[in-house]
């Protein structure tokens, strides 16, 4: 069971701060164990936004701040991605690449490491964008010891109404050490603050 939440707040047009992480409650040696993967507090700058007389967007920003330990590490990472973003009449697709730095299992010990490339693909359904098909290949090639990951994930969201969206997506690990199935139910919910 892998507990998920990314907390967006807008403080500007071109400028949003996230609060990330995950949780993981699952069994060792019959016995329950609840760790975390880094809390990921980062902000995302929009630097480039264009629309062509054809109706085709182009966006750029990045992605960027410190990961602090949570349950079973130590000491404090960074990550910064690039984001690209295209969209066209109701389709698209986000390019982000970067490097991950996240806490060690001790503050002396080494922190892992990553190069991590992504590709979102989103596609409107109906002509009213209620319901959306999304699917999102992702990797990460690690600079440390650890083993490499390839996923997979293919989903639908369903829009209740503007400030509401309800999501089921299914995913799946490609390489040996990356987590096999799962099944996520999101909620994502927006509130106008000001």
């Amino acid at each position: 069971m892998l507990p998920d939440f990314e907390i967006g707040l807008g403080l500007t047009r071109n400028v949003e701060l996230d609060v990330s992480g995950t949780f993981t409650v699952d069994r060792d040696n019959g016995h329950r164990h609840v760790t975390g993967d880094a809390l990921w507090l980062a902000t995302k700058l929009g630097l480039v936004d264009s629309r062509d007389d054809h109706g085709n967007t182009w966006a750029f920003g990045l992605e960027l701040g410190p990961r602090f330990a949570t349950l079973d590490a130590s000491g404090i990472g960074y990550g910064a991605l690039g984001l690209l973003g295209f969209t066209r009449r109701g389709l698209a697709l986000v390019l982000n690449a970067g490097s991950l730095i996240d806490p060690g299992p001790t503050l002396s010990g080494p922190h892992p490491s990553s190069l991590v490339v992504g590709l979102d693909f989103n596609a409107e359904l109906d002509p009213r964008g209620q319901w959306s098909l999304q699917s999102e290949l992702g990797v990460a090639h690690y600079l440390s010891s650890d083993p490499d990951e390839l996923a997979l994930a293919l989903g639908a969201t369903y829009a209740v109404n503007q400030r509401l969206d309800v999501s089921l997506t299914a995913l799946g690990g490609l390489l040996p050490n990356t987590d096999h199935t799962g099944l996520l139910l999101g909620v994502s919910p927006q509130f106008g603050l000001w």
